[in-house]
């Protein structure tokens, strides 16, 4: 497969999803529609979620650097940026900010990142066909990022290949680089994962003071033991639950998704192109 950049559009998808990961922004910050642009001013954006005064935009730079796979120095990135050198909260506010947006960013990660994975549309059979070139994209993914306890097919289910973190992690990496919103992954009882971890940080939070006073033992051993208990439950919960949306159920499902979101519609009257549902099985 020949090597090509990745365009702003899926970079900046690209960089949505790192950034909430980065942020820790829950469900609904996740939600917004659209999350950010490329005229959209970083500092801006990170002062209306409150994160402009404790961000560490090194860490950033970083966390991008792993997600897109490349390498940079902290030079390359703040002088190109134009953020290296500073002289004054004026020239910050009227000639360097306005210039540090995403799509600054984005450029910076195009000029420097390879993609590796295509959903173009192939040849089956002399004709073109739009999800077969989707579902060799989505193999690419599967292959990179995880190792699928099964061969991947059109027909093979997707929750036969992947599971539980490993879906989690799949579903946003093709998000981003199809260029599509996929649906969210809902689990009904998700609220156990959100309401076991924070009743288990509130009672470790409570009871290492107890144990200093107390001196029981005891208490340590029962904290650890439902910590523990806690982490399997969610663990076990994520694994087996069934977060996809009804209609994609096996990758025949979301090539066809992907195919029907990404391409212009094809015209009746072609003879050389397959519509997306056809030439796939």
């Amino acid at each position: 497969m020949q090597e090509t950049r990745y365009t702003e559009k899926q970079i900046l998808a690209g960089i949505f999803e790192c950034w909430c990961d980065t942020m820790g922004y829950d469900e609904d910050e996740m939600e917004m529609d659209p999350p950010f642009s490329a005229e959209t001013r970083i500092d801006l954006h990170m002062k209306a979620h409150n994160d402009w005064a404790d961000t560490d935009l090194a860490d950033i730079f970083y966390r991008l650097e792993r997600h897109f796979k490349f390498q940079s120095t902290l030079e390359e990135w703040t002088e190109e940026l134009g953020i290296a050198n500073v002289p004054s909260v004026e020239v910050w506010e009227n000639e360097i900010a306005p210039q540090f947006t995403f799509g600054a960013l984005a450029r910076f990660i195009q000029k420097r990142a390879v993609n590796t994975v295509s959903f173009e549309p192939v040849m089956v059979i002399n004709k073109e066909c739009r999800s077969a070139g989707v579902f060799y994209g989505i193999e690419q993914i599967s292959n990179q990022l995880v190792s699928p306890k099964c061969q991947v097919t059109p027909s093979t289910k997707i929750l036969d290949a992947f599971r539980g973190y490993q879906l989690n992690s799949f579903w946003s990496e093709l998000s981003w680089r199809s260029e599509v919103r996929l649906p969210k992954l809902t689990r009904r009882w998700g609220f156990i994962t959100r309401w076991g971890c924070m009743t288990a940080f509130w009672v470790l939070l409570v009871a290492f003071p107890a144990l200093v006073f107390m001196e029981n033992f005891y208490i340590l051993l029962g904290v650890v033991l439902y910590v523990i208990s806690i982490w399997f439950t969610v663990s076990v919960y994520t694994h087996y639950s069934d977060p996809l949306p009804p209609e994609l159920q096996t990758f025949r499902d979301l090539a066809v998704l992907i195919a029907d979101q990404n391409y212009v519609a094809v015209d009746n009257n072609a003879s050389n192109t397959y519509g997306a549902a056809e030439g796939l099985t």
